[in-house]
Order: C-alpha cells, then sequence, then structure tokens
C-alpha cells in the first residue's frame, strides 16, 4: 500500500477557501507586497507545491483573494437582503463602507489589488466578493431602481471608497468619513430622484 505524502494537498486537506485565508493571513501581517505561494504554504504547514492544485501562479492567487476577501461580511448581505427603503440602503452602505475601510486597513494593498480587479461584472460568479455585490445591487433592484441604475451607482459607491482608502494617508480619517457623508447625500438624492 502507497502511502500519501501528508503534505500532498489531498491529505493535508487544502481548500480553496482555506488558501483564500492563509492568504489574508499573509497580507494582513506583510501586504499584498508579502504574499507569495510560499509563504501560504507556510501558514498551511504544507510545501508550496501542494498549492498548485488550486492556484497555479500569484496571479491566479491575488484573483482568488479578489473572489474571496469578504466572507465576514456576511451578515451585510443578509442586511441587504430584508432591508426596503432608499434611507436604509444609504445606511447600510455607509456602515458597510466604513468596515470595507477598517478591514482594508488591516490588510495593506488589498484596497489597491480589489480596485484593480473591479469590473462592472464582478456579481457574476462565485466568492464572497461576488456575492456581496449582488446584495447591494439586488436591493436597489427589489426597492424599484431599474437595474443598469442600481448598477451604476453601486459602482460609483463602491469604486470611490476604493480610491478613497487606496489615497488615505495617515492623518485622512475625518476626511473620509466627510467624503462618504457627501458621496451618499449626492447618491440619496439621485436613488430618489430615480424612485420619483
Amino acid at each position: 500500500m502507497t502511502r500519501r505524502d501528508p503534505s500532498s494537498h489531498a491529505a493535508a486537506g487544502i481548500t480553496v477557501a482555506a488558501i483564500a485565508d492563509a492568504a489574508l493571513a499573509v497580507i494582513r501581517a506583510d501586504g499584498v507586497a508579502g504574499l507569495t505561494m510560499r509563504a501560504v504554504a507556510e501558514r498551511l504547514t504544507v510545501r508550496a507545491p501542494s498549492l498548485y492544485h488550486h492556484v497555479h501562479n500569484k496571479s491566479e492567487l491575488l484573483d482568488l483573494v479578489a473572489r474571496n476577501a469578504f466572507g465576514q461580511f456576511t451578515a451585510d448581505n443578509t442586511a441587504y437582503g430584508e432591508l426596503t427603503t432608499v434611507d436604509e440602503w444609504i445606511d447600510l452602505t455607509r456602515s458597510g463602507s466604513l468596515d470595507l475601510r477598517a478591514f482594508y486597513a488591516g490588510h495593506p494593498g488589498l484596497a489597491g489589488l480589489i480596485l484593480a480587479k473591479a469590473t462592472p461584472d464582478r456579481d457574476q460568479g462565485d466568492g464572497s466578493r461576488a456575492e456581496l455585490v449582488r446584495a447591494q445591487i439586488d436591493a436597489l433592484v427589489r426597492i424599484g431602481v431599474p437595474e443598469p441604475d442600481a448598477r451604476h451607482l453601486f459602482e460609483v459607491t463602491a469604486r470611490w471608497t476604493l480610491a478613497a482608502v487606496v489615497a488615505e494617508s495617515a492623518d485622512g480619517q475625518d476626511l473620509f468619513a466627510d467624503g462618504l457623508e457627501l458621496l451618499l447625500y449626492g447618491v440619496r438624492a439621485r436613488l430618489l430622484e430615480l424612485l420619483s
């Protein structure tokens, strides 16, 4: 009987979710610049070749992180599924943007990665990112906003948040919060206009 090498992906129980979690842990500790296949393998206590069954190179690893970095925001997905008014969407988007800002602050370079991978159809497919995007767009459609407008307003809000985090300096906390309020004031006005 042949024994498997315990560092093989099957013996070690490596999953895509485990790889994404380990990659986020590396980013938390060393930033996106420190993310390597070897660093992820060390977090999983396996050899780097064991990862290649799921992720072929660093580019795919970055894509995996971008798709699966938002698992901690599942409560927001549920909340977006329950809201019924524009003001509820604005409030949830405000708190979600502030939470995302804190999340990105704890994962150096991640906001830049996510911004670089932002596409209009990122709610398609799988992963926690797609689920969160879908929840936000679907909530707007459910309260009566035409889908093209819902997508556009989501994109404006999401990309502003990402760009503001990427551009933020250490003393810019008040600027982010103030900018977010101004942005959401305009988004709310546009939503009410679309629904009237």
